[in-house]
């Protein structure tokens, strides 16, 4: 069970900010949520559930727990302490603050990654974000619970806030630039400011976002807080500014050499330069695609590094000419059902047929897949959904329907990691006087001196 204790002995500085952290804990015993810890004063507190049994929810039944009083407040997290059954037990969930949807799970097994990843009869913790979100005067914090098969357990429901201060702050702006930005100030206690953008004009640096501290020139994103959002501050800061510069990436074309490993799968039509790149697991017997206009250099087809994402990573094991299909993020075999349709299978792993098509010499590589269920012979093609326009894969006996696929190994992309720096417009240096409000630019053969705000920064002249 979460405790309510804390220890800062030899805490940091920063450390301490957590000081101001409160915990509000309700345990559910009796068919009641039990409040404990750091309460608000004026808070009120309603439980209500369907089922028979303390925090327990059967397939059909629900819980909701309604908080009042925490106006004002800043809400940081929520941590659920559940379980479910052994082997079973799914639901969906609904927190909301006002009329602010802030958490939701949509109907989903308790070991979906959604939940827990995982069936446990043991108590775990859920966590959830909330990212300092203010709770508006008069504003409800709900959540509810609702069980979809047996069976859910919640135990006890923990409120990570921050209370008000008393206080406006200030927050100024270091651009590292000849751009100058005046200082905000909260219009209210705890109101926070909008964070601004800052002009650049160089084509390579784009302005990613701001940092409490400057940003020396790396390839790790920074944690950052982005321009156009609320930064709510605990005392008087600076904040840095820090840029990206995306580095150009390779070409990442289909292979021509088989091996073990991890791949895109493709579909091309080549007169309109489209691509449907398989995604997801099977579904009502099909692989679900997503839609690509994208052309490669010498009429080779090429693909965005973003499509190596997981739900579109498949492992295909390669023996000869034969062929093994499975989605890499949920560990499911692509098989070949007696149907004549796809399935999905976490045990079976059935070979296809995979032959290489006759091309011209500057064409692509591309596959023909193949795979028997009775005394059929059925192909890997596709089929087009009139009424939403996706396009699935899935087989065919049609051999006229053969469609030639591309396969793109993880193995051949190669990244390029973007570039991440304050200075990216030169390294601020000692100051030699007092400009304040001023910006004087120097042109110095191959560079450009600027002096703003009492600083030097001294850039390369492209």
């Amino acid at each position: 069970m979460r405790k309510n204790v804390r220890d800062y002995t030899n805490a940091a500085p920063e450390t301490m900010k957590s000081l101001f952290l409160l915990i509000a804990l309700y345990t559910i015993t009796g068919k009641q949520a039990v409040p404990s810890g750091d309460i608000p004063a004026i808070a009120t507190c309603a439980y209500e559930q369907s089922g028979s049994r303390s925090g327990q929810m059967t397939a059909g039944n629900d819980i909701m727990l309604t908080l009042g009083g925490y106006d004002g407040m800043m809400l940081q997290s929520v941590t659920l302490e559940m379980k479910s059954n052994k082997s079973a037990g799914a639901g969906e969930l609904l927190m909301s603050v006002g009329n602010s949807l802030v958490w939701n799970i949509t109907n989903a097994s308790f070991s979906d990654k959604t939940w827990n990843g995982a069936y446990t009869d043991e108590w775990v913790n859920i966590s959830h974000p909330l990212g300092g979100l203010v709770v508006p005067d008069g504003a409800p914090i709900v959540l509810h619970i609702t069980a979809s098969a047996n069976s859910l357990y919640l135990q006890s429901v923990a409120i990570d806030y921050q209370a008000p201060h008393g206080e406006t702050y200030t927050v100024a702006f270091n651009t590292y630039s000849s751009e100058r930005l005046s200082p905000l100030t909260e219009a209210s206690p705890n109101a926070g400011i909008t964070l601004p953008e800052v002009p650049v004009s160089d084509p390579k640096w784009k302005f990613y976002g701001w940092a409490s501290e400057p940003v020396e020139e790396t390839t790790a994103a920074p944690q950052v807080h982005l321009f156009n959002t609320i930064y709510h501050p605990d005392a008087n800061c600076t904040l840095h500014a820090v840029y990206r510069r995306a580095t150009e990436q390779e070409t990442w074309f289909p292979t021509d050499d088989l091996t073990l490993g991890d791949y895109v799968i493709a579909l091309y039509n080549q007169p309109t330069g489209t691509v449907w790149c398989a995604t997801g697991a099977v579904e009502s017997g099909m692989l679900a695609t997503v839609r690509l206009d994208y052309s490669g250099d010498e009429g080779w087809m090429s693909l965005p590094h973003s499509m190596g994402s997981s739900e579109a990573v498949y492992t295909l094991g390669i023996s000869g000419d034969t062929l093994t299909i499975k989605h890499k993020a949920t560990k499911t075999a692509v098989v070949l059902a007696a149907t004549g349709k796809f399935a999905k299978s976490s045990t079976a792993n059935n070979a296809w047929i995979i032959s290489a098509c006759e091309t011209d010499a500057d064409d692509m590589p591309q596959f023909a897949i193949s795979g028997t269920a009775g005394e059929k012979m059925y192909y890997v093609s596709y089929y087009v959904d009139n009424g939403t326009g996706t396009i699935y894969l899935r087989p065919t006996t049609d051999a006229s329907m053969v469609h030639n696929l591309l396969l793109f190994a993880l193995s051949d992309k190669v990244e390029n990691p973007a570039v991440y720096s304050s200075y990216a417009f030169g390294s601020a240096v000692e100051n030699i006087g007092t400009y304040t409000g001023y910006t004087y630019r120097l042109n110095m053969g191959p560079y450009i001196l600027t002096i703003s705000n009492g600083k030097k920064y001294l850039q390369i002249n492209e």
